[in-house]
């Protein structure tokens, strides 16, 4: 762990949005269901995440039955290799660290087409393992909910992705149904997207009063993390004084960097649809909570719900705990900038899991004294 300290101060300059990972953990098993190896070799600013998909394809690869995947604190890889697996024959032993056992999990011993009901409140990362096997699969198949599917801007992305790769999935009024007996065709021309997620904690600079340009984004992404823009934009008609509310049940990866945003606030936010936020790497609406009162921000939880009670605009100077979490160190990185005093962070390493190069890129930025 390499603890940081951030001095006071907005930034201004340039940044390239990261890649989006939750896109490439997609083109990767694209291509290497296609036969396409090539993307698996490691490169020295993967994500953790991506390093985790990787590895773990490059053991599917071999001639093995029983394939060890480590997927490190990878739930996109564990969740989304699981039926990968069954479907080529697999039965994988998986590694995993931190808090990714304790995570929800689907196992799957063989896979068979047929009829799936899954619970569309948990992780839409289940539905997306499922779009990529069952099409190989002998067989029709279907998925339907039990409930309303949350975050169903990631499954969208799926399903774009099969479709550049020759997968055909129909969508019925309840789910999606998946002629089976399908074969990938290789597409390697497609480019990894920039990340609407990586590139929030930016805009949330900005909405602090920073000057940073964001380039990279496609305006036209399925990426649900495109929504920060428009809430930031709602946000800001009550900096002065108000109510908002903002659900982030199809969006909380952008929940830690804008409660931050809320915190700077005069104004009241409510974020709805936080439950699903206890099972990531850490319990992140406690451990935002803690963030925000040591920046001298009062906040409340419910069971689905998290209260923000904005503040006067400037935080307090103090030593933050991240639980290992790569969104809050970096959301904290953020709040720093609106300080009265330096900020330290237990951990920066962290941010490699989604960012490797956020800490670099952040003090590569010109500081702005308030």
């Amino acid at each position: 762990m390499s603890p940081i300290t951030i001095e006071p101060g907005l930034r201004r300059g340039k940044i390239v949005a990261p890649p989006s990972k939750s896109h490439e953990h997609r083109l990767l098993i694209a291509d290497f269901l296609s036969g396409n190896l090539k993307r698996l070799s490691s490169c020295e600013d993967d994500a953790d995440d991506i390093l985790a998909t990787k590895r773990c394809l490059r053991a599917l690869a071999q001639e093995t039955s029983s394939p060890l995947l480590d997927c490190g604190e990878s739930g996109s890889s564990r969740r989304f290799l699981s039926p990968v697996a069954a479907a080529l024959g697999k039965r994988p032993i998986f590694e995993m660290a931190g808090r990714l056992a304790e995570r929800p999990q689907v196992d799957w011993e063989e896979l068979k087409a047929g009829k799936f009901v899954l619970d569309g409140s948990v992780s839409s990362q289940f539905v997306t393992g499922l779009l990529f096997a069952l099409p190989i699969l002998n067989g029709d198949s279907s998925i339907r909910f039990s409930s309303p599917l949350q975050s169903r801007g990631y499954v969208e992305m799926t399903t774009r992705v099969l479709s550049q790769f020759g997968i055909v999935i129909h969508d019925s009024c309840d789910g999606y149904d998946i002629p089976g007996n399908q074969r990938y065709k290789a597409n390697g021309g497609i480019q990894v997207e920039g990340d609407w997620s990586g590139a929030a904690f930016w805009f949330v600079m900005n909405f602090l009063g920073g000057e940073v340009e964001v380039s990279g984004l496609d305006e036209m992404s399925a990426q649900p993390d495109r929504a920060v823009l428009p809430i930031l934009k709602e946000m800001e008609k009550i900096r002065g004084g108000g109510k908002i509310e903002i659900d982030v049940s199809s969006c909380p990866d952008l929940f830690p960097t804008l409660s931050v945003a809320a915190g700077s606030m005069k104004g009241e936010s409510v974020f709805v649809g936080t439950k699903r936020l206890r099972l990531k790497e850490s319990d992140r609406c406690e451990a935002m909570a803690n963030v925000l009162r040591n920046f001298g921000v009062e906040c409340t939880q419910g069971e689905d719900t998290f209260v923000v009670h904005g503040s006067s605009g400037v935080f307090n100077g103090c030593e933050i705990c991240t639980h290992g979490d790569h969104r809050i160190a970096m959301a904290s990185a953020i709040g720093a900038v609106r300080a009265k005093a330096s900020v330290t962070i237990d951990n920066a390493d962290c941010a490699a899991k989604s960012y490797p190069t956020f800490f670099k890129e952040f003090f590569n930025l010109e500081r702005i004294k308030l």
